[in-house]
This record gives C-alpha cells, sequence and structure tokens, in this order.
C-alpha cells in the first residue's frame, strides 16, 4: 500500500488561525473610520425603534454592518457569500467577534437599515473619508454606466401609445353613436367608458332588448357595440395600468421587475453586439481623486437627464458645489450648461461635436457676430425669423433665414441634412445661449487645464468603473425594484472606497494625479478641410444611390 498523502492527518487542540498584528491595524483604523462618521447614530435610532417592539437585537448591528460593507469591498455582495466570509474568512471573524448570524439576518438587516437610510449612510461615512485624508474635491469628474437587473429578458411589456389612440378612436365612433361628445373629445378614461357602458345598458333595457352572446343568436347593432364596449373597457383598464406603471419617463417596464427598464448594454452576451434590449439601471458616479463621492440609480437611458438630479445630491450632501466639472459628451445638453452656469461650476462637459470636431470631421456651418446675427458658411448674413411654417421653436432656439443658395459652392455640404436637396434656401433653428455655452466649453477643454482634466476623467472615473466592473466583478445587479437596487449600488460604491481606503492604510493609496506642466501649450484641434469633406460626402451619396440601385434590380428580379 502506498503512503498516504491527502488522508495524513496530524491532532491538534485547536486551529490556528489568528490576524496578524499589520492585519488587526488596518481592521481597526478601518473601524475607527466608522466611529468618527457618525453612521452609529443612524443605525442606533433604527434599532431602538424595533427594541421598542420587543425583544432584543440578535446580533451586534454595528459590527454587522463593517463586516457587510467590508465584504462588498471584497466581493459582489451576496447575503450567502456575507454568511460563508462572516463563518470562514478570519478577517470577519474578528470584525464580528465570531458571531455567525444567518444570511435571513443580514437580510432584515439590510432591508430595515440599509434601504431605508441609504443616503444619510453614503454621505457621512464619505465626508468622514474626505475629511481624515483632507481631499480636495474641487474637481469633479461624472460619468455613468446601464447594470443589467436581475430580471428575465423575454417579460418585458412596453408601453402602448399607438394602441392606446387606436382605442381612444373605436371608443369615440361607438360612443359617439349613442351620446353626444365635446367636438374635441378623443381620450376616455376607464371611469368615462363604465358610465357609458352602463348608460348604454340602461338603453338597451329601455327598449326591452335581450343582452345575449355567442353564436346562434342573432344580435341587434346596440348591443354589438354594449359588448364591444364591454371589451374596450378591459383593455382600458390593462393600457392605464401599463401606463401607470411605465410612469411619465419611461416606456418600458419588465414583469419579473417593474422598476426595471429596457436598454442596450455596452456588451450583449446574445449578439456581442450590444444592440438587443435588456433589462437595466443607470448607474450614475461623481469621482474625484480616486474615490466615489456621490450615486445615483435611475431608470432613465439617457445620462443627460441624470445629470441635475447627481449633482442636487452631491450639493445635499457636501453643502456646495464642485468648482470645475468634467464629463463626455452624453451631458452636453443645454438644461445641463444652464444648470452649470447657474450653480457657478466651471464647465469641461464636451460637446455632442467634440469628437468631429479633433479628428478634423466637422466644420460648423454658420457663426455669430458681436451683433448676434448669424452668419452663414459662406459668409452671409441671415434673416430672423419669427416663425417658420408648422415648426415649433425649440428651449431658447430661433429660426434664421438664407435666400438664394442656389450659387453658394458650399451647399452640397450645408443641404446634407435637408430633405430636400433642390430647394434653393435654407433655414437654420440655432439656439444662441447654446451655441455660447459650446464654444465655451471647448475653450476649457482645449486649455492645459482642460487637457489635465481629460486625461484625468480616463483614468479617474472610467478606471472606477473597470475595477468595480472586472475587480469586483459586479456586472449584474442582485435585488429588485429601485429602492433595493439603489442601495446595493450604494454598497457597492462605498466597498470601492474602502479597497481605496485600505490601500491608505498600506501606503500604497496616492490621490494625487497627472498634472499639467506649466510650460503646456493649448491643443489645437486639427483642421478641417472643406473640399475633402464634401468629396466625402458626395462619395457617401454615391454609395447610397448604388445601394439602392442594387436593391431595386433585386425586388424587380422577384417573382
Amino acid at each position: 500500500m502506498t503512503m498516504a498523502y491527502f488522508t495524513n492527518f496530524q491532532d491538534y487542540l485547536f486551529l490556528c488561525s489568528d490576524l496578524s498584528s499589520e492585519e488587526k491595524q488596518k481592521l481597526d483604523n478601518y473601524l475607527w473610520i466608522l466611529e468618527y462618521s457618525g453612521v452609529s447614530r443612524i443605525i442606533a435610532e433604527t434599532v431602538t425603534k424595533s427594541i421598542e417592539k420587543g425583544g432584543r437585537p440578535s446580533h451586534n448591528p454595528f459590527r454587522l454592518f463593517s463586516a457587510m460593507l467590508f465584504a462588498f469591498s471584497k466581493h459582489s455582495g451576496s447575503l450567502r457569500r456575507i454568511e460563508d466570509s462572516i463563518r470562514f474568512d478570519t478577517r470577519f471573524m474578528y470584525l464580528m467577534e465570531q458571531k455567525v448570524p444567518s444570511y435571513s439576518t443580514i437580510s432584515r438587516f439590510y432591508n430595515n437599515i440599509v434601504v431605508a437610510r441609504q443616503r444619510e449612510i453614503f454621505s457621512c461615512i464619505m465626508k468622514e473619508i474626505v475629511r481624515k485624508y483632507n481631499i480636495d474635491i474641487s474637481e469633479v469628474f461624472i460619468d455613468g454606466t446601464k447594470l443589467e437587473a436581475n430580471a428575465n429578458k423575454y417579460k418585458f411589456v412596453w408601453k402602448p401609445r399607438k394602441k392606446h389612440d387606436k382605442l381612444n378612436e373605436g371608443l369615440r365612433s361607438i360612443i359617439s353613436a349613442y351620446f353626444h361628445l365635446p367636438p374635441g373629445k378623443k381620450e376616455f378614461i376607464s371611469k368615462e367608458v363604465a358610465q357609458f357602458l352602463s348608460m348604454l345598458k340602461q338603453k338597451i333595457t329601455d327598449r326591452n332588448i335581450s343582452v345575449v352572446s355567442g353564436s346562434g343568436h342573432r344580435q341587434t347593432q346596440i348591443v354589438k357595440d354594449y359588448h364591444s364596449l364591454e371589451k374596450m373597457l378591459l383593455k382600458t383598464l390593462q393600457y392605464e395600468e401599463i401606463e401607470a406603471i411605465c410612469g411619465t419617463e419611461r416606456n418600458s417596464y419588465y414583469k419579473t421587475d417593474k422598476d426595471a427598464t429596457a436598454m442596450c448594454l455596452k456588451t450583449d452576451y446574445y449578439s456581442g453586439l450590444g444592440s438587443n434590449m435588456h433589462a437595466a439601471y443607470s448607474l450614475q458616479i461623481v469621482v474625484s481623486k480616486g474615490l466615489i463621492l456621490d450615486y445615483l440609480v435611475s431608470q432613465d437611458r439617457s445620462d443627460s437627464k441624470t445629470f441635475i438630479p447627481l449633482l442636487n445630491n452631491y450639493h445635499a450632501d457636501y453643502g456646495s458645489f464642485p468648482e470645475k466639472l468634467c464629463a463626455d459628451s452624453g451631458y452636453g445638453s443645454l438644461d445641463n450648461y444652464r444648470y452649470m452656469a447657474a450653480e457657478g461650476i466651471e464647465n469641461y462637459v464636451k460637446p455632442q461635436i467634440w469628437q468631429k470636431m479633433v479628428r478634423g470631421e466637422y466644420i460648423d456651418l454658420y457663426s455669430f457676430d458681436e451683433e448676434q446675427n448669424l452668419i452663414c458658411l459662406n459668409g452671409r448674413k441671415a434673416v430672423k425669423l419669427d416663425s417658420y411654417g408648422t415648426h415649433s421653436r425649440g428651449k431658447g432656439t430661433k429660426f434664421y433665414h438664407i435666400e438664394n443658395c442656389n450659387e453658394c459652392k458650399f451647399k452640397p455640404y450645408c443641404m446634407r441634412c435637408v430633405a430636400d436637396k433642390e430647394r434653393q434656401d435654407r433655414v437654420f433653428e440655432v439656439c444662441y445661449e447654446l451655441y455660447e455655452f459650446k464654444k465655451q466649453a471647448v475653450q476649457n477643454l482645449l486649455s492645459p487645464k482642460g487637457i489635465e482634466m481629460r486625461i484625468n476623467r480616463s483614468s479617474q472615473v472610467e478606471g472606477t468603473f473597470g475595477v468595480i466592473k472586472q475587480d469586483m466583478d459586479y456586472e449584474r445587479v442582485s435585488r429588485k425594484g429601485l429602492d433595493n437596487v439603489s442601495a446595493e449600488c450604494m454598497l457597492v460604491c462605498l466597498g470601492y472606497n474602502i479597497r481605496k481606503l485600505f490601500s491608505f492604510f498600506e501606503g500604497k493609496g496616492k490621490t494625487d494625479y497627472w498634472i499639467a506642466p506649466a510650460d503646456l501649450e493649448p491643443e489645437v484641434p486639427k483642421k478641417a478641410n472643406l473640399k475633402r469633406l464634401m468629396k466625402k460626402q458626395l462619395m457617401g451619396q454615391n454609395e447610397m444611390l448604388r445601394e439602392s440601385y442594387k436593391y431595386g434590380k433585386r425586388a424587380a428580379a422577384k417573382p
């Protein structure tokens, strides 16, 4: 028989699993941060209310919070993984003083305390970290990502806008045949439909007509309309329920998580193209010196709509706005630029045309002189219009008219976005305020400070999402409902900051990032070649004509 290797045991009195003094010191420093932050007051208030109802806590709630937060810095924060960590990991044993609560106890603590007081918990801990290490948060960076929700991909519901409009047309045609309706009445709510249905039933009763259904029964027109109105009432109730769940800002929801919205993720495990719709939430963060200072979980598919609520949260937490802010072109909207100007925030938010501009692939079709007159690409002054056809003005926009464009050499490039290529004039709908905001943003971004902000944005906020998704293995939320997902993302953001905090304890963490040298010159974007752009535009049009010709030949060849 061979010698035993895996089954050769030695007797011992106890398992030696004590922590090193260095590890204990780091955990003690972590606990002192939580102690000075004042988060204990928030936990104590909630625990006291539960004790007043009877009984006593089965665990130390303060140590449980420290273990839960530490767990989110090490893994995805699954409740069963937290329980296993407390049971087998010596660091968690030290934090919990060798008490092992079950995952159901951890779940109750999460739901009763963390979810309900998430904003306060995040704010007090982050303010203490900023104060403790004297971190300058005057320059911040904003970015967002989409996290897949814990919902069935195929159980989605779209808002029935067109179907509801068609249903209202059918309701009007039936109801107007028996009752007088106002001329502009186009929409009907379920309560109104139910009233008309009851009134129609009374008309049938007064005429001594039998309401029968099914095959083999001859029905009068009023009875047919009555049954049709019954079905339409059920449809109206169904559509109203869907629209109430979606709200005014969403077009979809998922049956297994009604707060989740259909979004396109950057990576798609079905096709890899990022074009399929998934149930997801939008996570927005504010980063400075490598730390997440604030967060926002929303149902918006567009980043631009989350910008102002996120900064409002920042102001509520820290009592002031940042001095400088840098973000990508997804946030470059008029409302966001106005907000920054009103609050005195220096604008480093890229406009939508930023990438094409720096590559020399974009030329403004117009400019403004000192008297705010629009000058077209050919140097002609436009005439300001009060209105233009049936078009309605946007936010602060005005119409500018250029006549006799037939002989203009820039017409092919200027008319590339106009449907009617043969028209002899050009009308611009322009917001002068937005034009000035974009001009100021471009000027700031091309300056030495703007170069510094752009480089640090790429390393800080983009690097933060890289750590969260790759190192912390967090790409899909585990919980359902907007409040629960928001609390989960809050713990993930705090977990990321705790990782950074432990690097400070080890002497490896740094808050200094790249600083532009004093002799750095402003960046000069590549000069656009108008002839080359016009040639490229012509080649693109020829390619479209060629494809349409091929498609026409294939369609004609079909029998």
